[in-house]
């Protein structure tokens, strides 16, 4: 492979007039897919939303919306390679929503959901894994396309993918530091309900004293 051909297909510098229009137009159907995307990933968040019907539309609406995603970054990765990694892990998440989709209808109607929850939880976090290589491989794949192209907005992605995974890790940080004060709350708890529990007795067995002193004044007093 030449090194102008190398250029073409994985720079931006070496696209040629009708590569580019193309990587225009693939790319804007991204974004048009990308707002329903965002939607689905705020109706298919259990934290978010509550309404087990809204759950199952937000993850089939997710499930067509990433295929749509994947297929068309596998469309473009002639273009750049990095577009082909982000594809594939788009693909994987979307057969991770299908199976989000079973276990949530599935665990409507079980009354045992622990089995579920577990299962749930390996789901989410290959999903998570996959989104977090396939989103740095997309924002690469762009800032790589407009290398000669926008210098200035190629470096922009590259940033904004920085910012990503750090609002990421603030967020982990967060349920974290939210989880460890909820434990110190509950060991706070513990220990105060012991030394009630401990001044309880001592009270009892003061008040009961206090009593039979009183009884025994009273008699002495008759």
């Amino acid at each position: 492979m030449t090194e102008t051909n190398y250029e073409e297909r994985y720079r931006g510098e070496g696209l040629s007039p009708e590569s580019a229009h193309s990587l225009s137009v693939w790319i804007m159907i991204l974004f048009w897919l990308f707002i329903p995307n965002t939607i689905a990933s705020i109706l298919s968040n259990e934290r978010i939303v509550t309404s087990h019907d809204l759950l199952i539309v937000g993850n089939i609406i997710s499930f067509i919306a990433s295929i749509a995603y994947g297929l068309i970054l596998l469309k473009i990765s002639s273009k750049e390679e990095k577009y082909r990694i982000a594809g594939y892990c788009f693909l994987v998440t979307s057969v991770a929503d299908v199976f989000k989709l079973i276990l949530i209808a599935a665990s409507g109607a079980s009354e045992d959901g622990g089995g579920f929850l577990a299962l749930g939880f390996i789901i989410s976090l290959v999903s998570l894994i996959a989104g977090l290589i396939g989103t740095n491989s997309e924002f690469t794949g762009h800032s790589n396309v407009l290398i000669g192209v926008d210098d200035e907005l190629s470096e922009k992605w590259l940033r904004l993918w920085k910012w990503y995974i750090g609002s990421l890790i603030a967020m982990l940080c967060s349920i974290i530091l939210v989880y460890v004060i909820g434990m110190l709350l509950i060991i706070c708890a513990v220990v105060v309900i012991f030394i009630v529990s401990i001044m309880k007795i001592v009270y009892i067995y003061q008040t009961s004293k206090a009593l039979d002193e009183y009884n025994k004044r009273l008699k002495s007093e008759v």
